[in-house]
């Protein structure tokens, strides 16, 4: 269980804080706990029971950040060959349920790799957008900077491994 106050990672829909635990009032919903989850990024309310079989868990602290960081250039990109934009959606929507940083880091890895030989489709590109901002909402989170300046952060970090 998470308390209030809590920043936390919330299925596949990005960082949210935990705003409230408790009995809410809407028709339904009675006699049931629920989180009451505010987006970091973004505006709006979700009301979460406490439950729930959605994925959460806590955002990864600074620490466990800078570690991933330093393993990006050893993550490796999962095969993939599918043209048919079905099986090109299955495939990124697989990795994204998976909701493993490492696992997401690889994806984006592959789609740039191959937005380097060809233009990506548009499926690729919303996937690759989805991963990134997962990531680059976390990583905001945890290292207490800008999300806009995440991709710099391990740009700058990386180069300085190498």
């Amino acid at each position: 269980m998470f308390n209030t106050g809590e920043i936390i990672v919330y299925g596949s829909s990005g960082v949210y804080r935990v705003a409230e635990i408790g009995s809410i009032t809407i028709k339904g919903c009675e006699g049931k706990d629920y989180y009451t989850l505010e987006p970091v990024f973004g505006s709006g309310t979700s009301y979460v029971p406490v439950d729930t079989s959605v994925f959460m868990r806590r955002v990864m602290t600074a620490d466990e950040v800078n570690a991933l960081i330093d393993r990006i250039p050893q993550i490796s990109c999962s095969e993939f060959s599918g043209s048919s934009p079905r099986a090109v959606k299955e495939h990124y929507s697989a990795s994204i349920k998976t909701h493993d940083t490492n696992e997401l880091i690889g994806m984006i890895k592959q789609i740039w790799e191959k937005r380097e030989h060809k233009k990506l489709s548009r499926i690729e590109q919303q996937y690759m957008e989805q991963a990134e901002n997962l990531v680059n909402s976390e990583f905001s989170v945890a290292l207490g900077i800008p999300r806009e300046n995440v991709a710099e952060y391990i740009k700058k970090r990386i180069s300085k491994i190498n």
